[in-house]
């Protein structure tokens, strides 16, 4: 949600849909040079309580980033006065709405990679936490103990100007932006074909990667009757924009199916001269057509309006997935690895495809629904959400064995499904339904065992 695009007029006119209909095709990667970003996002809470870390203050969220641009020299970027964001050359730290904080991580080449990003990355975090006081960082879907009224936004315009505009939209749409976080994974395509394909599956295969790792069933201190409220919170947010779109997984989408379903979402704002400029009622086409307020389309416009579609799969200049709840430490490489081995493999592809292939859109719209509060009980038609999890992570195993990217212990990527393996699928139970099971056993509802729990 969090972006650092600042609109500039001196780019690209866009005087008609036309000039865009090449748009995704241009960042189109050669085979063999595939590459992966990620996105972790994390709460900042105080130690002893779980309650989030205010934005302001001498324990606090800016407070944390302040010390992390001292300590490992990134460079802070601040608005209004504030630290919002931090950038070391193509690594970001980032602030969502309610002060989750974000690691976007510089693409690599493969996923032992990205662990050491992880492992940098939660030092940081750990080392700065030591430094400032009593903070803990806790890896989940959902933000355990505080309220929504309790978290403090961030002081972004853009957050201000997207809490007004989503909450018309959506009932829990400041609980989305607040309350929630999330394990995104950024890939590459080759081309058209390959970009669609990549994205009809994911957006197939979302629900039953949801069910795997559901994970924000306990929010104001006690279990709230789901496995995943994060993604019933989504579905209460802006159906225009967000979730599981029924068109864009239908077998014959385009690039310009997914362009017109773009220019027709209802934009929330341009920036001009760093000035945040609200538009109301205006889609991406309308804009077009006639302007607004004096103001013309650029395709800076346009990449900024992308950032405000929020679909469990969507196109920026890479494919993004992000309909999973935010894991535990140790399961986080989980998620990127059960993607990765499937969507860079052929032969994983065709074998997903045929899996999900049988099922109608529809039954895949309602399954998205039904897994919020069955996980991987759901069911798809006939099948068990857990038997078709544990045929597609043997799937994805093969193409991450077939992608041969080891480690200095000569390991491919398939360790990192190990613990989805062993601790979900070979169980049956969702992280959520564990993290239920020990508050009512084991941690007696005691709050500092949750905390270390899901502490990184």
């Amino acid at each position: 949600m969090s972006t650092f695009l600042q609109t500039d007029p001196a780019t690209r006119r866009i005087e008609s849909p036309n000039d865009l209909r090449g748009y995704f095709q241009r960042f189109a990667k050669p085979r063999g040079v595939e590459r992966v970003g990620i996105e972790c996002e994390l709460f900042g809470v105080h130690k002893e309580t779980g309650e989030a870390l205010p934005y302001v203050g001498p324990l606090s969220i800016e407070a944390v980033l302040n010390e992390l641009a001292y300590e490992f020299g990134y460079e802070p970027i601040q608005e209004q006065g504030h630290t919002i964001a931090l950038r070391k050359g193509s690594t970001f730290i980032s602030l969502e709405p309610g002060g989750q904080i974000e690691l976007s991580a510089e693409p690599v080449d493969h996923l032992h990679q990205t662990k050491a990003q992880l492992e940098e990355f939660f030092f940081q975090l750990r080392t700065v936490a030591h430094l400032l006081g009593p903070i803990s960082w806790l890896a989940s879907g959902i933000q355990p103990f505080s309220s929504l009224a309790d978290i403090h936004w961030v002081p972004k315009r853009r957050y201000e100007i997207m809490a007004r505009y989503l909450i018309r939209k959506g009932k829990k749409a400041h609980d989305m932006m607040k309350r929630t976080a999330t394990n995104q994974i950024n890939l590459d395509y080759h081309d058209e074909e390959d970009a669609i394909e990549k994205m009809r599956l994911s957006l197939a295969l979302t629900p039953i990667a949801a069910a795997m790792f559901a994970n924000s069933s306990f929010s104001h201190g006690k279990a709230n009757g789901f496995l995943s409220e994060r993604l019933n919170i989504w579905r209460f947010t802006d159906r225009e924009r967000c979730g599981l779109i029924l068109k864009l997984i239908c077998e014959h989408c385009t690039f310009d199916d997914y362009l017109q379903f773009i220019l027709d979402t209802s934009m929330m704002f341009i920036v001009r001269n760093q000035e945040w400029i609200v538009t109301r009622d205006l889609t991406f086409r309308q804009f077009i057509e006639r302007g607004y307020r004096g103001h013309q389309p650029t395709e800076s416009d346009f990449e900024l309006h992308l950032s405000t579609i929020f679909t469990d799969a969507r196109f920026k200049q890479y494919l993004e997935i992000r309909g999973m709840d935010g894991q535990r430490s140790h399961l986080i490489l989980s998620v990127y690895a059960f993607w990765k081995g499937i969507l860079y493999n052929d032969e994983a592809k065709r074998l997903a495809k045929h899996l999900i292939g049988r099922f109608e859109e529809r039954d895949i719209y309602k399954l998205h629904a039904d897994v919020e509060r069955l996980g991987l009980k759901a069911r798809l038609k006939k099948m068990q959400v857990l038997d078709l999890a544990r045929t597609l992570v043997r799937i994805s195993e093969r193409g991450l064995k077939e992608q041969r990217c080891f480690n200095e212990a000569e390991q491919d990527e398939s360790i990192y499904l190990v613990p989805l393996k062993e601790e979900i699928l070979k169980k049956g139970e969702t992280p959520a339904e564990q993290l239920i099971t020990l508050w009512n056993g084991s941690f007696r509802k005691d709050r500092r065992a949750l905390i270390d729990y899901l502490e990184i």
